[in-house]
């Protein structure tokens, strides 16, 4: 069963521990998940849609608050690290590296080092290959283009080669279990 990116990053950020609907907007509001609507009528049915799967449950506070508190329940448990341990696939490389990284991030707290590996090797996989396309593309169709247009394209290449080769180092510091970060 799958859901959306905005229902696999509050999976992930209920793994860190309960919070409300409040708490989870905040987040999404004042830190690098901004880029995931921080708006009631993004997250609330989000939390609904997880509940009705019983992903998560929420419970009632005590005393006057009416704030409902939702933790992961071990349904929701076993669907994040199925999603964490997901390979990459060139369709995110290429249309949602963002949420690639967001995946990586949240591995350390779920999945072994080794599955962490495995993930880079096959992200390293998808990289270059999409490098290796763009190189092509760049050799056959960029000559008509106007300078800007070529410049444009070479920021778009050199970005991903970028990500390939943090994605080495990254590597290669998990694999010699080195966590300097």
């Amino acid at each position: 069963m799958r859901d959306t990116k905005l229902g696999y990053a509050i999976l992930g950020l209920l793994g860190q521990g309960p919070r409300s609907g409040y708490d989870l907007r905040k987040t999404f509001s004042a830190t690098p998940f901004d880029h995931f609507s921080d708006s009631p009528g993004a997250v609330y049915p989000a939390l609904a849609r997880l509940q009705r799967k019983r992903w998560i449950a929420g419970s009632a506070p005590d005393g006057g608050r009416r704030r409902r508190t939702f933790r992961l329940t071990a349904a929701g448990r076993r669907a994040w690290r199925a999603w964490l341990g997901r390979p990459a696939t060139r369709a995110e490389v290429v249309g949602d590296l963002d949420l690639l990284m967001i995946r990586f991030a949240f591995m350390g707290e779920v999945l072994s080092r080794t599955a962490a590996v495995r993930f880079l090797d096959g992200l390293i996989r998808q990289l270059d290959g999409h490098v290796g396309e763009l190189c092509r593309f760049r050799e056959t169709e960029t000559a008509d283009l106007p300078p800007t247009g070529r410049w444009a394209f070479d920021a778009g290449l050199e970005a991903y080669e970028a990500r390939a080769a943090w994605a080495r180092r990254a590597r290669a510091a998990l694999a010699r279990k080195e966590e300097k970060r």
